[in-house]
């Protein structure tokens, strides 16, 4: 017979512990008192626990039944039904409980809040319950993540201007490498001088130089991917997917800016700029760099106050001294020569080269004998052979000088002509370079409209007729239609 009675099957507090009973049971009072009262001290303390953790604590069913975990903080709660009103939060939570149930193991989700106050990074832990149930734990690392992002800012920061270093700049080349559905473009910059700055002005004037250049470089491309302070007077400007003419437009607004700037100095900063693109193509971040340097070089060299062209300038005295080039020949033909590579569209780091080239595409005459050089009369045809080779002349010398290199080719094909008919190599139409076409043009033009030693000059109506007659077989028959355009309208 049970000893338990229809009319105690009820599960009250005195059922269980046997208050005023008779039975045995009243042996086990005193334990179950104890057991209780241990309980209720757990009970107590895991409150005071959970009210102490800033954390907040949610539990969730395999339904996403999202269930505040005994809190009766108001801040807390309204925080928790933000997140759960927010579908892109709710969404990622959901997304932790899943992963969770389905996996048997711990997870861990990052999501960011933004509201019009702030923006607040919490990081969420999932972990399951033996009822099956799962335990969210939500902390506010707002506080750490701003101060690992203050960290990782310093560690990639130029603290003189505030730009990305060298380091950043770096990676962000090698992370390029590993794209191969992008596109960049890369501008580099380097302040002209600024040693002689140092120098006589002091390094702290020397500062401030290279503070408004990256001042002026951060204002001009501020929609770059990247803007870094690569070395003591360099810069680097990264874009992703902009158009050739875009780039080239923003470095002359750039240039616009500078000339603002020297108004109100006493001396003049200037700063010489190359660029490179990837065209599409798988990126080599060094050798991109390497070209934007190189076209660097080749407009430093042109900079009337830049040290580096004092090579420039030591080789066309040179050059005039022997009479291989003519005084003033090649500062008008730069200027001809400018124009239509505008008009044709040219970088800014290949008009530099066609200005190089219109200085230097006659270099090989050094390596001519005088007496065929300055012959009055026709060349014999042996002589004439000998004085052709003054391109491959001209080619070997500049491919061995590192300030030339990137005329050398264009040296050895500046006497080619439309029609095939040139040399050295008999190149035909626009398989010739368009520098090279541009020189051939406006090289004769000024040619005929220059004194000469074996003749007078022509007047410019006879020397426009002259090349209208070679257009299509000396000359590009639509760089002629537009030279001549220039010349009769007196824009040139």
């Amino acid at each position: 017979m049970s000893i338990y009675s229809k009319k105690d099957k009820a599960l009250t507090r005195e059922g269980i512990i046997g208050l005023g009973e008779s039975s045995i049971r009243k042996n086990y009072y005193p334990e179950l008192q104890d057991k209780i009262s241990t309980l209720e001290k757990m009970k107590t303390r895991n409150q005071a626990l959970m009210m102490a953790i800033p954390d907040i604590l949610l539990v969730s069913d395999s339904n996403h039944h999202f269930t505040p975990f005994a809190t009766s903080k108001a801040e807390e709660a309204a925080l928790v039904l933000s997140f759960l009103r927010e579908p892109a939060i709710a969404d990622k939570l959901k997304q932790g409980v899943d992963e969770v149930i389905l996996n048997r193991k711990p997870e861990i989700i990052n999501f960011t809040v933004v509201s019009s106050v702030q923006k607040r990074h919490f990081e969420a832990r999932f972990q399951l319950t033996e009822l099956n149930e799962v335990l969210i734990i939500i902390r506010d690392m707002t506080q750490r993540t701003v101060l690992e992002e203050k960290l990782r800012d310093m560690a990639e920061r130029d603290s003189s201007t505030n730009l990305y270093n060298r380091r950043k700049f770096e990676d962000a080349m090698l992370a390029y490498e590993d794209m191969n559905s992008v596109s960049i473009s890369l501008i580099v910059f380097d302040i002209d001088g600024l040693k002689n700055i140092n120098d006589t002005i002091g390094h702290l004037e020397g500062d401030r130089v290279i503070k408004t250049v990256a001042d002026k470089i951060n204002e001009n491309f501020n929609d770059a991917v990247l803007i870094s302070r690569i070395g003591g007077n360099e810069f680097a400007v990264i874009y992703e997917g902009i158009s050739k003419s875009v780039i080239q437009s923003k470095c002359d607004a750039f240039n616009l800016k500078l000339d603002l700037i020297n108004q109100n100095l006493a001396y003049e900063v200037s700063v010489s700029f190359g660029i490179s693109h990837s065209n599409g193509m798988p990126i080599n971040g060094a050798q991109l760099y390497q070209f934007a340097d190189h076209n660097l070089y080749n407009h430093k060299l042109l900079k009337e106050g830049s040290s580096k062209s004092t090579l420039v300038k030591t080789l066309m005295k040179a050059l005039e001294a022997k009479d291989y080039v003519t005084e003033g020949h090649t500062d008008r033909m730069s200027e001809l020569a400018k124009k239509l590579g505008l008009t044709f569209g040219l970088e800014q780091h290949r008009m530099d080269q066609l200005t190089l080239l219109t200085k230097f595409h006659d270099l090989g005459k050094v390596g001519i004998p005088d007496n065929i050089l300055k012959k009055p009369g026709p060349l014999t045809p042996d002589e004439w052979e000998i004085m052709k080779t003054h391109t491959a002349i001209g080619q070997r010398i500049a491919s061995a000088s590192p300030e030339l290199t990137a005329i050398s080719d264009l040296i050895y094909k500046h006497h080619e002509k439309w029609d095939g008919t040139g040399y050295p190599l008999g190149l035909k139409g626009k398989e010739i370079p368009l520098e090279c076409r541009i020189l051939s043009l406006v090289d004769s033009y000024d040619a005929m409209t220059n004194d000469r030693p074996y003749r007078k000059a022509l007047t410019i109506k006879a020397a426009m007729s002259e090349i209208k007659r070679c257009s299509g077989t000396q000359f590009d028959p639509d760089m002629v239609k537009i030279f001549c355009e220039y010349i009769e309208s007196g824009t040139v």
